[in-house]
């Protein structure tokens, strides 16, 4: 046998033997366990390099549509996921724990400004303008039609026993005056209605009216919100979402909040050790090694079955056996 032979069945010796070891829980055991001392007290942080890791990001993001690819994948997700959870009796107390909520709720009031942004944003929408500017008219009309308002006006009086209808003929050209008033002076009224508003909503009384909402909502399943959704929704809006979501990862505001937030975590992490990570994460060598290592062991199975893990173990291993180093030394050892 030669060197070229030799160095052949070598590197068919060492595809072979890694491919059963890749198949044994022992195997994954022992990385495990090794895997966090060799790492031991070095921080995450210096393991990896925050501006590689934003450039690459950002390349991804600015040019790829994920998740317009993974749309028939999201779709059957979508799907499934909500399958599962109208049939599920799980009630929304169970999702969000009264003590949660109420941490929640603390954190909100602190936001009286953007309350306040919001509301005055919402009372000066056209829409709410118009609804409002209705309401107000729709009622006037009414008091004056129903209540008999009209009846002390001077010829109207004889009228109001001929109906509704003949004394909104007498009115004449009033409701359209009415009409004419509110369009003029809605954006005061809704001064006043705004300003009355920010007066309610005080805190107390928004925690009142949150606590109220909670325990009403906390009794409610979220199978019965799905089960109001009409059929096929989520494959008729995953469509729009995932263009929407691609479209707004390109956008150059979205890149730099995502740069800002790897640097910041890179940055994080520098103050943290694999096993003080783990540690704080609550589990312990003994619960992963439980689950990981059967996990690993049959995921190399089953590319081993599937005939990918060979070529895997191969392409690793490289052309070190090719290599003139390898050469040298068998052929150094068959002449010795």
């Amino acid at each position: 046998m030669n060197a070229s032979e030799l160095a052949q069945a070598l590197k068919q010796a060492h595809v072979s033997h890694a491919c059963q070891r890749l198949q044994e829980k022992s195997y994954w055991q022992t990385q495990l366990t090794d895997g966090v001392h060799i790492l031991g007290k070095q921080p995450l942080g210096g393991l990896v390099n925050a501006e590689v890791i934003a450039g690459v990001v950002d390349e991804w993001l600015a040019n790829l549509n994920t998740t317009t690819a993974l749309e028939p994948v999201i779709i059957d997700v979508s799907e499934a996921v909500l399958r599962c959870a109208e049939d599920d009796d799980t009630r929304v107390g169970e999702l969000l724990s009264e003590a949660h909520f109420e941490a929640l709720l603390e954190q909100g009031l602190r936001l009286q400004k953007l309350r306040e942004r919001v509301i005055h944003a919402c009372l000066n929408h056209p829409l709410v303008s118009e609804m409002v500017s209705e309401m107000l008219y729709t009622g006037i009309k009414n008091f004056l039609l129903e209540e008999n308002a009209l009846a002390k006006l001077p010829g109207v009086s004889s009228m109001m026993k001929l109906g509704r209808k003949s004394v909104g003929k007498a009115m004449g050209g009033l409701e359209e005056s009415i009409r004419v008033y509110l369009r003029h002076n809605i954006r005061a009224t809704l001064k006043t209605g705004e300003q009355w508003l920010n007066r309610q909503l005080t805190n107390e009384r928004i925690a009142e009216l949150s606590r109220d909402g909670y325990r009403r909502l906390a009794t409610m399943r979220p199978a019965d919100a799905i089960k109001l959704a009409p059929a096929g929704l989520a494959k008729d809006i995953t469509p729009h979402a995932c263009a929407i979501a691609d479209e707004a990862t390109h956008l150059q505001y979205s890149r730099q909040l995502v740069a800002a937030g790897i640097h910041a975590a890179v940055q994080s992490l520098t103050q943290w050790t694999l096993p003080a990570l783990l540690k704080a994460m609550g589990t312990t060598s003994k619960a992963r090694i439980k689950v990981l290592a059967p996990a690993l062991a049959s995921g190399a199975a089953q590319l081993h079955q599937q005939n990918i893990l060979a070529p895997l173990v191969e392409q690793a291993l490289g052309d070190f056996y090719d290599s003139d180093a390898c050469m040298g030394v068998l052929e150094g050892a068959l002449e010795g």
